[in-house]
């Protein structure tokens, strides 16, 4: 039998190397142009500072330990409790300091103490497994509807992401009881 066998055509060395910069080009592009369409729909910065001067002088006669006194808080970014795949986090506030947990559920958790900043809230999360410790910071969402309402009384204060969940379960006791020891 008789086989025909093509010549290979030749690639110039340049041609070879343009090849292997070709898709990781492109997804520079591509990613570099997302980067600008996502700028360009920001708003502009001295909008953004009106709308936050707004905020904090809509909430200017109530302090932050007003509105997450100390005490034991449940926050999640499922509104309820216990949704696989969400993340949880328990904490306790007690003036300006917190310690508390990150979870999933059925998973591991890990530790954290912080304190409570006027815009958010600064943490220090220790690895459950080899214990480093991460710097973290959650921004501080105060519910103006609520604060607006003339006495300031009723102000919320949330965690963005999160939702708070008022029931906090005997699972979420422990892991706080466990962080209290480990890190206080």
């Amino acid at each position: 039998m008789l086989t025909l066998s093509l010549p290979k055509p030749l690639v110039s060395p340049r041609r070879a190397f343009l090849n292997r910069l070709e898709k990781p080009l492109a997804i520079l592009l591509i990613s570099l142009g997302l980067t600008v369409a996502a700028l360009s729909h920001q708003p502009a910065h001295g909008a953004g500072v009106v709308a936050e001067s707004t905020r904090v002088a809509t909430v200017s006669s109530l302090t932050i330990s007003q509105m997450l006194p100390n005490g034991v808080y449940l926050y999640g970014q499922s509104p309820e409790a216990m949704q696989l795949g969400s993340e949880y986090m328990v904490f306790e506030v007690n003036q300006d300091q917190v310690v508390g947990a990150f979870y999933m559920p059925q998973s591991s958790f890990d530790c954290f103490v912080g304190e409570i900043g006027s815009r958010r809230l600064s943490l220090n999360i220790f690895d459950s497994y080899d214990q480093s410790v991460h710097p973290y910071a959650i921004a501080l969402d105060v519910n103006s509807s609520v604060a607006t309402n003339g006495s300031g009384s009723g102000a919320e204060m949330g965690l963005e992401g999160f939702h708070r969940i008022s029931d906090v379960s005997e699972l979420d006791q422990s892991l706080l009881n466990t962080c209290r020891a480990d890190h206080l």
